[in-house]
């Protein structure tokens, strides 16, 4: 099932989340795959100077579970990008409890309805692995996603700037656009 993503808000996640200081608690074991990991800085301060340039914010919610190996490596590796960029204009939230329903039928999602947490069954999301990292901007619009790990040849990092580049100004400028058209359609007619 492809979902268009563009629909999905912060707003639609309702389940509790996990801060990153708490899912470090809670998760332990997983601290040392968040201490080990060197972000590239020069990503780190391009992705902050964009933001910041153009006063934005950056939210991000990583959906999971604690069985998930690639949730183990990255979901520590993303809240370490978080934290070393130091920044109020990006934060995280981590959603786990996902879990599989082994019984699925072909053409049903994969994850258990009773056992999994709301988001993961919700069509809104199109969630079909994990760990998944959604990006929205401060006001809860959808800017993008990286999908179980980041692209071949890259990062997490430079996932998260490409998102940050592509979407968060594309926004920007459909803004700009339409007040201007406003502006045009009120002080000219």
């Amino acid at each position: 099932m492809k979902t268009d993503l563009k629909d999905l808000k912060w707003r639609d996640l309702t389940s509790p989340t996990l801060s990153p200081d708490k899912y470090l608690e809670v998760y332990s074991s997983l601290k040392p795959t968040y201490e080990s990991y060197n972000p590239k800085i020069d990503v780190l301060e391009n992705i902050k100077n964009k933001l910041s340039n153009k006063n934005r914010k950056l939210r991000i919610v990583a959906l999971g579970a604690d069985w998930c190996p690639d949730c183990s490596y990255n979901v520590p590796k993303m809240i370490k990008i978080v934290k070393s960029m130091d920044t109020s204009d990006v934060e995280i939230e981590i959603l786990y409890g996902v879990m599989v329903n082994a019984l699925h039928k072909p053409g049903e999602t994969i994850w258990h309805h009773k056992r999994s947490p709301p988001e993961a069954v919700n069509p809104k999301f199109d969630l079909t692995k994990i760990p998944t990292f959604y990006f929205f901007d401060e006001n809860g619009t959808y800017l993008g996603i990286i999908v179980e790990r980041p692209k071949y040849g890259s990062t997490l990092e430079e996932d998260t700037l490409e998102i940050v580049e592509k979407n968060l100004y594309i926004f920007q400028f459909l803004e700009f656009i339409s007040y201007h058209k406003l502006k045009t359609f009120f002080f000219c007619n």
